[in-house]
């Protein structure tokens, strides 16, 4: 009796999908912890502080981080670009030399591709920005740890010392270290400071519009590789549903930015 071999790209296709809604998960609960910076849900940043601690405290986080977000990442990025490199887009209109086909899905197939080369860019600067040129400085005092970041300075950050309970030292021009003895709150004035910037707010908004529309199509493609949703009626009840979280999600992240850029000129 001939043996079966699973051909290897149906395996990394499978792969690349359960990476994919690795993702998807991870963008709905980053993004409302970070609308917790701006919204009275999260008391204006109380909420996020909170949530970025009890995440910062958890045991072998390095290894969660590398296992739960990296690897997946890595994984869906890589074989995103085989896809990237090898499909053909074909909703645009051209001289008739190639397939031309104007339906929502293909429309939806390219706009994927898009989003990917974005997220490709936005997601390393993104992590190269918060994670290495803005993550908090970390000393020691005895048994106290102390976290440190440099901002610049505005009328606001007096009005938030007592209630954060951060200490402030003028630094040289119009910089301003803040120290605090938890992460989080300094993690709070890392995202203020970057939406203080209005070319930072229009990169951002992209990020979050782009990785939204691309892990909620990705969620969708997700349930009819899986087979989840294989009638008519199901893939069309399923679209509605990732539409609407779409929309939700994507409100979360620009609430963020949008939010927390007028809690900076309110003061």
């Amino acid at each position: 009796m001939e043996s079966y071999k699973i051909p290897s790209d149906f395996i990394w296709r499978r792969l690349h999908s359960l990476a994919g809604l690795a993702l998807s998960l991870f963008i709905i609960f980053h993004l409302f912890t970070n609308s917790q910076a701006a919204l009275p849900l999260g008391e204006y940043g109380k909420g996020f502080v909170k949530d970025v601690n009890w995440i910062h405290d958890l045991p072998f986080l390095p290894l969660l981080e590398i296992g739960l977000i990296g690897a997946p990442f890595l994984l869906h990025a890589l074989w995103g670009l085989h896809y990237l490199f090898t499909g053909r887009p074909n909703s645009q209109s051209n001289p008739g030399n190639k397939p031309y086909l104007d339906y929502g899905r293909n429309k939806a197939y390219t706009w994927q591709r898009i989003t990917a080369w974005i997220l490709l860019v936005a997601v390393t600067a993104h992590v190269v920005h918060m994670r290495f040129l803005e993550y908090p400085e970390v000393t020691h005092e005895g048994t106290k740890t102390l976290y440190t970041v440099t901002v610049s300075d505005d009328p606001g950050l007096k009005g938030l010392q007592r209630p954060m309970g951060y200490t402030m030292e003028q630094e040289s021009g119009d910089d301003v270290k803040i120290t605090a003895d938890n992460f989080g709150t300094t993690a709070l004035m890392v995202v203020r400071d970057t939406f203080k910037s209005p070319l930072m707010m229009g990169l951002y908004t992209i990020l979050v519009l782009s990785a939204c529309y691309h892990g909620f199509n990705g969620l969708w493609t997700f349930m009819i590789t899986w087979g989840v949703t294989l009638t008519e009626r199901s893939q069309s009840l399923w679209l509605k549903v990732c539409k609407g979280l779409m929309i939700i999600v994507a409100f979360l992240g620009l609430a963020a930015i949008f939010g927390t850029y007028w809690l900076n000129l309110r003061g």
